[in-house]
């Protein structure tokens, strides 16, 4: 049983990027943690009705409501003092943005992600949250996109709002899955490791 930790600026960052692969985490029985950097992120909704959504997908991957596998930050909380919680989990694997981004509030996370995973233990693992660039993954998961696709609407108001684009994520998905097998029904999410501990 391993601590995962998901990080996202966004309450639909960590869903769009690597939530069929969460699915897989807790499938395995492993003890899943998300922590949201920019909860007070108001732009693309109401962020009272963004919460209830992230809670719903987190009902709908089997994740509990407890207070401790669901940590909420605001854009006015430092980096330091989100890092020094985050160290707490005492990961064994983090999913998080990749650094380049053109959204500022993903490339803060990116860093707040790197930070926590600068022990020599940990894993990190960097994923597309959808207005990432250059983003050439060296690593794959295969996964249920029925699944992924369920939890994905739960986010009604950014799939209205168009910062969720349901079609682009799937093709995405199908695209990164066409790298790695020949099977056209199959899915994948990609992954950047800069530190990976390999065992043959």
């Amino acid at each position: 049983m391993r601590n995962i930790l998901a990080i996202g600026a966004h309450y639909d960052d960590i869903e769009i990027g690597c939530a069929g692969t969460i699915l897989k985490h807790i499938e395995k029985g492993d003890n899943v943690y998300f922590a949201i950097t920019h909860t007070d992120e108001h732009r693309t909704g109401n962020i009272v009705d963004r919460l209830h959504e992230q809670d719903k997908a987190l009902e709908l991957m089997g994740i509990s409501k407890e207070p401790r596998y669901l940590f909420l930050f605001a854009e006015t909380d430092t980096d330091s003092e989100i890092i020094g919680v985050l160290d707490q989990i005492k990961p064994d694997i983090i999913y998080c943005h990749y650094d380049k981004d053109t959204h500022q509030a993903h490339r803060r996370t990116f860093g707040i992600g790197q930070a926590v995973g600068r022990k020599q233990q940990i894993t990190t693992l960097f994923y597309d949250s959808g207005s990432t660039y250059e983003f050439y993954p060296n690593l794959f998961s295969m996964i249920d996109y029925k699944k992924k696709d369920e939890i994905l609407k739960c986010y009604k108001s950014q799939i209205e709002c168009g910062a969720i684009n349901l079609d682009r994520v799937k093709k995405k998905n199908s695209y990164w899955a066409s790298i790695v097998t020949s099977d056209p029904k199959e899915y994948a999410e990609g992954f950047v490791s800069r530190k990976l501990k390999w065992e043959i």
